[in-house]
């Protein structure tokens, strides 16, 4: 048996991790980022009026194993700046954002595996001819005592001429933006679209998907009813099921156009396991500071009771390893241990995604 983790942004309190993640839900082949066209003065893609964008939380609890909602209490989005009153988006009662914010957004919800989610709908451009630069969402949540806050960058960028990137887009047998399989989600499907400035490239692209797998990232090929891939003229998919995903699986897409390769990694979650991984990260969130040293001390708790393994699963029967993805080449970084996840390694990487792997040796 073997299982993994991704260690991610998170709060940590009391023994409990809560890796907050933001869900998207936005139209196919759309994404978050918006072209400022200078010379025409407007939005050239994702113009949100025509194509709203839903964010909402998932807050994953290593103690429960699984995601949470947050208390509905001390919650709040924010624009650009968490820690601002000032930047707290408020709502009249038919739940539109009043104030500067008006027009912008609107509060609702998101049903997905059996839970309620709070969520903001963007329904209005965030860039205009005074302003186009990055933007951010936070929302600040509660949770059992602890808290925690998601972030969502809207990348804007003006006069994007050939600028390529790809949009991911992701669906679960429960509804759109569902990453997460669970008893209530049997299968997850991203499907990958190359833009150019925000418009979609349909013809001469060609897409492959791979897995990171002891340290380096493994072609997937199509095998029926585990990993299905499919493809067209304009953009690939690939459909996970729950025997393909073992706890927190990270994988890739490659966007092959023109003689140069694009690529985006994502990652998939699986609440399924009997097992998991708590990784009992040092520092309680994903910002290191000079002098810092990161460090893991994971443990595997038994999802059934959302306590530490124990007996012929308890943690001692288990061997962990490590891989390390720089964030800027999205490649295996060879050079670095458990050891070396020090300030310095970590900036000269431009940030570093940790997978624990767990495999039971007994």
């Amino acid at each position: 048996m073997i299982i993994s983790n991704i260690s991610t942004l998170y709060a940590f309190e009391d023994g409990d991790t809560i890796s907050p993640r933001m869900g998207v839900i936005i139209d196919p082949g759309y994404g978050l980022q918006q072209y400022w066209d200078v010379a025409a003065g407007k939005v050239i893609e994702t113009d949100f009026t025509k194509h709203p964008a839903t964010l909402y939380p998932q807050a994953y609890s290593s103690r429960l194993g699984k995601t949470v909602v947050p208390e509905s209490v001390g919650s709040g989005w924010y624009y650009n700046n968490p820690e601002s009153s000032a930047a707290l988006i408020e709502f009249d009662s038919g739940g539109k954002s009043t104030g500067k914010f008006v027009g912008l957004f609107q509060t609702t919800s998101v049903a997905m595996n059996g839970k309620t989610f709070p969520a903001l709908k963007i329904v209005g451009n965030l860039a205009n001819k005074d302003d186009y630069t990055d933007k951010y969402i936070y929302f600040k949540g509660l949770y059992a005592g602890k808290t925690f806050t998601c972030q969502q960058l809207i990348p804007i960028q003006a006069n994007a001429g050939s600028s390529y990137n790809i949009e991911l887009s992701v669906k679960g047998e429960s509804g759109p933006g569902d990453a997460i399989l669970s008893n209530d989600n049997d299968w997850v499907l991203y499907s990958a679209f190359l833009q150019s400035a925000g418009v979609p490239i349909t013809e001469g692209v060609t897409f492959e998907f791979f897995q990171l797998v002891d340290g380096s990232w493994k072609k997937i090929s199509n095998q029926p009813g585990l990993i299905e891939i499919s493809h067209n003229s304009s953009n690939a998919s690939v459909k996970f099921f729950n025997a393909a995903v073992e706890g927190v699986e990270i994988f890739r897409v490659e966007a092959h156009h023109d003689g140069n390769t694009y690529f985006e990694t994502f990652e998939v979650t699986d609440e399924h396991d009997p097992f998991y991984i708590v990784n009992g990260r040092n520092i309680p969130g994903d910002a290191v500071k000079p002098g810092e040293t990161v460090t893991y001390s994971p443990q595997i708790y038994d999802r059934a009771t959302n306590e530490p393994a124990t007996g012929k699963f308890a943690t001692n029967k288990w061997k962990f390893s490590y891989t390390f993805i720089s964030s800027v080449t999205g490649k295996p970084i060879p050079t670095i241990t458990e050891k070396d996840l020090t300030y310095e390694n970590i900036r000269a990487n431009g940030g570093i995604t940790t997978r624990i792997q767990a495999q039971h040796i007994e």
